[in-house]
C-alpha cells in the first residue's frame, strides 16, 4: 500500500541524493524501496510488501511502530509491560522480545537488524520511508524471521544542499513536540545531516499512566570519496521516560469448583463495575484498587491483593552504523558495520503484577557485506553476515505471592551466508531464486530464583486466608524485597542471615498452633549452550505482462532459532519453521493514475513459539517460550489508488485472513493432590483441556482449532485526500478509516479475552508551501474516540486486564521549512 498525493508541476523526477518519493507531472507517487537489497519501484517490486513515505507518516500520525497498522493492515504491535512490545505479522508473531528471546518480525533500522526493537522513537526520526515485508524473510536479512520485517529508512545527507526545518507540536494531553533538522554541505564532497526531536504527554489513563517523554538524535556524515566510493556515517541516541503503557481492570477469575455455567469450568468471571472498566481509567484509580482488593485473591500465600507500585520508564539507546559502497567496474560492493547499545530500566504492571523490573544491558555487533552486478540476462548478489549479541540481566516479576528473580547473561553468535539470482529468460519473464545457510550459537548463564508465600493457616469453609501476612515486597532482587521486611516475620531467622537463603522458613505472626504461613525460597541455575544450522530459500517467477502490470508467484522458507527459558523443567524450546506461497499482482493503469495491487497467500507454520504465562514443573508462576504445534495461514490483499482528478486522491484496501491452529497443545502442572478430586484446579482457558493422573498430575491444554492471535478476519480501510492550490501553498486535507473484525488478543482463549470489531477516523488538514516556507497542520486521531482493546492478559489473582490503543487526540503543528 503507497499512500503518496497526485503529483503538482512542482514535483521532479528523484536524484541519486534525493528522497526516494518521486513524481511525474501527471500520475500517482511513487516509491523508491530497497527491500530486495536494490532499489526499485514500490510497483516493481515482486514481493509482497507495504511501503510509506514519510511525509505520509508524518500526516497519518505514526510516530512509532505501534500505529504501523494503519499503514501495513497485516501488521499488529500491541504494547505489554514497560519496554516491551510484541510483533505480529498475520498473526505470527509474540507478545514480548526480552533478553533471552528472538523477535519473529525483524525490526532494521537503516539496514542494520536490532536484535531488542524495544526503542522506536530513534527510528522514526527524520524518515524517508518505512517498508513493511509480509512473510518469512529467508534469504537476504540478517537474522532469519517467520513473520516477516520492518524496514525504517531515514533520510540521508544530500551534497550540495543547505536545507532544514524546525517544527513544534501541541495537542490534548499536554502533548508536545519539539523537532529540527539541517542538512549541511561540507565543501563539495562531504554533507552532513543532523535531526532531533523532544517530545512528551500527560497519561491516557485518568491513574497517570500512559504517559510519555522521548529524546531522539541522529547524526550523520557522507563522503563522496571518489566517483566509485562513498561513504555514510550514522550516530543516533535516544531515551524513553515517563510510565509507559498503561492498562484497565476489566474482572476477576475466581475459583469455582463444579460451579454450573460458569465463565469457563471451575473458575467464574466478575465483571468489574462499571466505573472501572470505563476506558482508561487505570489500575491505579482507587475504584480500580478497591475492588481488586475485595475480589482477589492471590494464592497460594492468601493474603490482601495490595500495593501495587506504579510504573516508570528511565530506558536509553545509543547506535552507531557506517554505509561504506564501492563500485568495482562489473560490480558493486556495499559494507555496513554497525554497534548497537540498549540499557532498560523499568518497572510496570501489565499484566496486573504488583510489579515487573527490567534492567536490562544489551550489545551488539553487527556487519553484513554484499556484492552484486549482473552479467547478460542474470542479475546476481552474494552476501555474508554476522551477528554477535550479549544481554545482561537482572529482573523481578511479582506476583504477590510469588516472585521470580532473574539474573541472567546470554550470548549470541550468528553468522550467515546467502546468495540470490534473477535470470531473464525472455525481456518480461524472469526465474529468482535465492538461499541462505545460517548457523547459530547462544549461550546462558542465569540463576532464577522462585520466592512463594505459602498460607497454612485452611479454613473449614473457602480457601486458606492469611490476612496478617504481607505480600511479597517489591525489589529486584531477593535481598531487595527480603530487607524490607519486619525481622520479627520470621520467628526462626530470616533467610538473609542464613550462608544460602534457600529452603522453606516460617512466615508472619506466630499463633498458638505455629506460624501462619511459610516463605519457600527456590533457585533455578541454567548453564546451557545451544546453536542451530538451516538453509533456507526462495524461488519465484515474475512476468511484466505490460509495462505497467506485474505478475508474480513465489515460494520461501523461514525459521526462527530456539532459545532458553529461566523456568525450571521448560529450560530451552525449539526452532519454528515457516513456508510461504503467494501470488500477486502489481499493477497501474490510465497512465498512472489508478495502482490497483493484489496478493493471495499460504503460509505453513510448524513448530510455533509462543510466550505467555504458564506454571513451571514445580507449580511456579513463569513466563516462557513454549513450542504449541502448526498454523494455516491464509488469504489475499488487495489495495489501491486512484487518482480521479489532479488534486483528489482516493485509496484503501482489504485484507483477509483465514489464520488458524491446526496444531496448538501444551502441557501444564496440575496443582491439586491426591486428596482432590479429578478435574478439580483446572486451567484458566477457554480452550479443552485433559487431566493427566499419575505422580506427577498435569493437564494437557489443546487450543487447536482456535484463530490465530491477533489475526482478524477482515481489515478494511478507505481514505480520500483532496489539495487546493494556491499561489505559494497548497492545502491538503485527508480523512481515512480503518475497520478491523473481531481478533483474539489473550493468549488463554477466554471468552473476556476478544478486542471486539472497532472503526476508527483520522483527519488532518496541511498547509504546504510548493517550495520551502512556513507549515502548518491540524490533526485528529481516532474522531469518535473508539476503545480499542489491543492486548488482554491474566495477572497475579488471577486478575485480567486489557492494554488500550490510544484515545482520541488532537493537536496543532506549524514549522518552517528551509
Amino acid at each position: 500500500m503507497t499512500f503518496a498525493q497526485g503529483a503538482s508541476a512542482q514535483d521532479v523526477q528523484g536524484t541519486q541524493d534525493e528522497p526516494a518519493a518521486q513524481g511525474t507531472a501527471s500520475g500517482l507517487n511513487t516509491i523508491t524501496v530497497t527491500a530486495q537489497r536494490r532499489e526499485e519501484s514500490l510497483q516493481d517490486a515482486a514481493i509482497p510488501i507495504n511501503a510509506v513515505s514519510g511525509d505520509e507518516l508524518a500526516r497519518t500520525g505514526v510516530v512509532d511502530a505501534t500505529q504501523l497498522n494503519k499503514v501495513a493492515p497485516a501488521l499488529y504491535v500491541p504494547e505489554a509491560g514497560g519496554a516491551n512490545v510484541g510483533y505480529f505479522i498475520r498473526g505470527v508473531g509474540n507478545f514480548a522480545n526480552n533478553g533471552y528471546t528472538n523477535p519473529a518480525v525483524a525490526f532494521n533500522l537503516d539496514g542494520v537488524y536490532i536484535g531488542r526493537p524495544s526503542s522506536t522513537v530513534a527510528s522514526f526520526l527524520d524518515v524517508d520511508r518505512v517498508e513493511v515485508l509480509k512473510g518469512p524473510q529467508g534469504t537476504l536479512y540478517g537474522r532469519n524471521a517467520t513473520g516477516g520485517a520492518v524496514n525504517v529508512i531515514p533520510n540521508a545527507p544530500r551534497l550540495g544542499v543547505l536545507e532544514g526545518s524546525v517544527s513544534a507540536q501541541y495537542g490534548n494531553y499536554d502533548a508536545i513536540q519539539t523537532t529540527g533538522i539541517i542538512n549541511l554541505p561540507v565543501g563539495d564532497s562531504i554533507a552532513a545531516r543532523l535531526a532531533g526531536t523532544y517530545s512528551e504527554r500527560d497519561g491516557y489513563y485518568d491513574d497517570g499512566t500512559g504517559s510519555a517523554e522521548d529524546l531522539a538524535l541522529r547524526g550523520q556524515l557522507f563522503f563522496e570519496m571518489s566517483p566509485a566510493a562513498d561513504l555514510r556515517i550514522s550516530a543516533d541516541y535516544s531515551t524513553q521516560k515517563g510510565t509507559g503503557p498503561g492498562l484497565n481492570v476489566d474482572g476477576v477469575y475466581t475459583f469455582a469448583p463444579f460451579t454450573p455455567n460458569a465463565t469457563v469450568p471451575n473458575w467464574q468471571f466478575i465483571e468489574a463495575p462499571a466505573s472501572v472498566r470505563e476506558p482508561f481509567t487505570g489500575l491505579f484509580a482507587p475504584q480500580s484498587l478497591e475492588f481488586i482488593e475485595d475480589n482477589a485473591t492471590a494464592a497460594p500465600l492468601y493474603s490482601p491483593v495490595e500495593g501495587y507500585a506504579y510504573p516508570y520508564r528511565n530506558d536509553e539507546y545509543l547506535g552507531i552504523n557506517a554505509e561504506f559502497n564501492l563500485d568495482l567496474g562489473g560490480a558493486d560492493l556495499v559494507l555496513i558495520p554497525a554497534f548497537r547499545r540498549s540499557q532498560l530500566d523499568n518497572q510496570f504492571n501489565g499484566p496486573p503484577f504488583k510489579a515487573g523490573i527490567n534492567q536490562d544491558t544489551a550489545e551488539q555487533f553487527s556487519i553484513e557485506g554484499r556484492l552484486s552486478g549482473d552479467a547478460g540476462p542474470v542479475e546476481w548478489l552474494l552476501g555474508a553476515y554476522y551477528f554477535d549479541e550479549s544481554v545482561e540481566g537482572v529482573n523481578s516479576y511479582n506476583q504477590f505471592s510469588t516472585t521470580s528473580f532473574q539474573d541472567f547473561a546470554t550470548d549470541t553468535e550468528s553468522v550467515a551466508v546467502f546468495a540470490r539470482a534473477s535470470y531473464s529468460l525472455t525481456e518480461d519473464f524472469r526465474v529468482v531464486g535465492g538461499i541462505r545457510y545460517t548457523d547459530e550459537s547462544r549461550s546462558i548463564d542465569a540463576v532464577s530464583i522462585s520466592t512463594t508465600g505459602v498460607c497454612l493457616r485452611e479454613s473449614a469453609f473457602g480457601p486458606p486466608s492469611c490476612p496478617q501476612v504481607p505480600t511479597i515486597p517489591v525489589g529486584l532482587t531477593l535481598q531487595d524485597s527480603l530487607e524490607q521486611l519486619d525481622p520479627a516475620l520470621f520467628p526462626a531467622g530470616s533467610p538473609l542471615d542464613r550462608p544460602v537463603p534457600y529452603g522453606a522458613f516460617p512466615y508472619g505472626p506466630f499463633g498458638p498452633m505455629g506460624p501462619q504461613a511459610l516463605l519457600i525460597n527456590t533457585p533455578t541455575e541454567i548453564v546451557r549452550s545451544s546453536g542451530d544450522e538451516e538453509i533456507t530459500w526462495r524461488a519465484a517467477l515474475e512476468y511484466d505482462a505490460t509495462p505497467d502490470n506485474l505478475l508474480y508467484a513465489s515460494f520461501e522458507t523461514g525459521f526462527r532459532a530456539g532459545g532458553f527459558n529461566l523456568t525450571f523443567g521448560q529450560e530451552e524450546y525449539d526452532p519454528e519453521y515457516i513456508d510461504a506461497y503467494t501470488l500477486g499482482s502489481k499493477n497501474s493503469f490510465f497512465d498512472n493514475r489508478l495502482q490497483l495491487n493484489f496478493e493471495a497467500f499460504y503460509w505453513e507454520y510448524r513448530g510455533q513459539q509462543l510466550a505467555a504465562l504458564g506454571i513451571d514443573d514445580r507449580g511456579n508462576n513463569s513466563f516462557y517460550t513454549r513450542n504449541v504445534g502448526e498454523s494455516s495461514i491464509k488469504g489475499a490483499e488487495i489495495d489501491f489508488q486512484a487518482l480521479l482528478t489532479e488534486t483528489t486522491l482516493l485509496r484503501g484496501g482489504v485484507q483477509y485472513l483465514d489464520a488458524t491452529y491446526d496444531t496448538f497443545v501444551y502441557e501444564q502442572v496440575d496443582l491439586s493432590d491426591a486428596t482432590d478430586p479429578p478435574n478439580f484446579l483446572t486451567p484458566i482457558t477457554g480452550c479443552d483441556y485433559t487431566q493427566n493422573l499419575g505422580a506427577q498430575r498435569t493437564f494437557t491444554v489443546d487450543c487447536s482449532g482456535k484463530p490465530a492471535l491477533n489475526a482478524p478476519d477482515w481489515t478494511l480501510s478507505l481514505g480520500v485526500q483532496q489539495t487546493f492550490e494556491m499561489r505559494d501553498y497548497e492545502v491538503i486535507a485527508t480523512l481515512d478509516g480503518r475497520y478491523r473484525s473481531d481478533r483474539v488478543i489473550g493468549f488463554n482463549y477466554l471468552p473476556t479475552g476478544n478486542s471486539g470489531d472497532d472503526v476508527t477516523l483520522d483527519a488532518s488538514i496541511s498547509l504546504v508551501p510548493y517550495d520551502r516556507g512556513f507549515t502548518a497542520s491540524i490533526f485528529v486521531r481516532n474522531l469518535t474516540n473508539e476503545s480499542m482493546r489491543s492486548l488482554y492478559q491474566l495477572g497475579a489473582a488471577n486478575v485480567a486486564s486489557a492494554t488500550l490503543e490510544p484515545p482520541r487526540t488532537y493537536g496543532l503543528r506549524l514549522g518552517y521549512e528551509f
